[in-house]
């Protein structure tokens, strides 16, 4: 599935700076941060750190981590590099109920995993290794846009993947189109030569999630309800959409656990985001509801004002992004980030988008601080 992530700085322009007939030098100036750093965060060629994140807060009366979730969203989806990012998260989080979906029964027994194929540069969205040797892999692409050669493209993919990890035994290969204009462009998957004398034919599991209702997908698995955004039109009245995205938050703060419930809301809102290209701010901020106005930042924020809550409120947000990307952190790591200087807090919000392991996080500490 090769979506277009719409990056933070569209949604600022579209949602928030054109409907105010904002000019960007009056925007910049309001600020207080160059012209041209605005313009490059419009444009999609810079990101927005925390910093400025508590100033478009500020300004436009939204919350830091609003702005600096969108752009996380944004970077990782940018560096996954073929995979599809929020799919391969949602099959880490609740593989067997995405098996369910393409009639796939399994309780535990698969392994996902993001495979990059060497050869062409084809990368398979998720691929499900069984974890015992009696079970088949399953190759799952999520498609979001026409493509004619899909099922050629799977079939090279099955083949790729085979060839690279040495592989003869049994697999199936799925699509779930999000869309039943991307299901009907793809061709019939048959190859022979005019002789005759050569032929090869396959059949795959095809799945349009747009022919499926919200029950149906509780009906497979109630964890699917995340997938519920493509059951609906694309030009579906958008107060009942409201109404629906806060009955499906609803429904997913009593299915997940507290761990996982923020990472699910997460990939909602960017399935969201898909769905929906014309939503003013009000709207927009009703879907995600990012709140954190009853924590520590929030309520510095309010009492001590933007001044001095933003050395504390950058560390808060850091520490939320941290958390929400690694879960539950080590006392020791939030002790050292409680002591870092506020002319260090923007290298490490900026070097969190490129930290894998918590690891990551201590070797950049020791770079800063190992001959202090």
């Amino acid at each position: 599935m090769r979506h277009h992530l719409v990056h933070p700085g569209n949604i600022l322009q579209k949602v928030y700076i054109e409907p105010q007939n904002l000019s960007i030098k009056e925007l910049s100036k309001e600020l207080d941060i160059p012209q041209t750093t605005l313009t490059g965060i419009i444009k999609g060629k810079q990101s927005i750190t925390s910093d400025i994140s508590i100033r478009l807060a500020k300004h436009f009366q939204t919350k830091p981590e609003f702005w600096i979730q969108l752009q996380l969203n944004y970077d990782l989806s940018e560096k996954s590099k073929g995979t599809d990012d929020p799919f391969y998260k949602l099959m880490k989080i609740m593989g067997d109920a995405m098996l369910k979906l393409i009639g796939v029964e399994s309780n535990g027994d698969y392994e996902p995993r993001a495979i990059v194929l060497k050869e062409k540069r084809l990368y398979p969205d998720i691929v499900a290794f069984p974890k015992n040797k009696d079970g088949e892999i399953i190759i799952i692409e999520f498609q979001g846009y026409k493509e004619p050669m899909m099922l050629y493209i799977m079939s090279s993919k099955i083949t790729m993947l085979c060839t690279q990890e040495k592989y003869t035994g049994p697999v199936i290969g799925a699509i779930v189109y999000t869309e039943e204009k991307c299901k009907k462009a793809s061709l019939p998957f048959s190859v022979s030569s005019k002789s005759g004398k050569s032929w090869i034919k396959g059949e795959f599991i095809e799945i349009d999630l747009s022919t499926y209702t919200e029950k149906d997908l509780l009906e497979i698995d109630e964890q699917l309800i995340i997938l519920a955004p493509f059951t609906l039109k694309k030009n579906y009245p958008k107060d009942e959409y409201i109404k629906k995205c806060r009955q499906w938050k609803k429904k997913i703060d009593q299915i997940y656990s507290k761990q996982t419930v923020q990472e699910i809301i997460n990939i909602l809102s960017l399935f969201i985001l898909d769905r929906q290209k014309k939503l003013d701010r009000k709207e927009l901020m009703a879907m995600f509801n990012f709140d954190i106005s009853n924590t520590k930042v929030g309520q510095e924020l309010k009492k001590e004002g933007i001044k001095e809550g933003e050395k504390k409120g950058k560390k808060e947000i850091i520490l939320y992004l941290f958390e929400n990307r690694f879960g539950k952190l080590p006392a020791k790591m939030k002790k050292q980030i409680n002591q870092i200087e506020t002319k260090l807090l923007d290298d490490l919000a900026v070097s969190l988008f490129n930290f894998n392991t918590v690891n990551d996080y201590y070797f950049w500490w020791d770079k800063h601080y190992s001959k202090k």
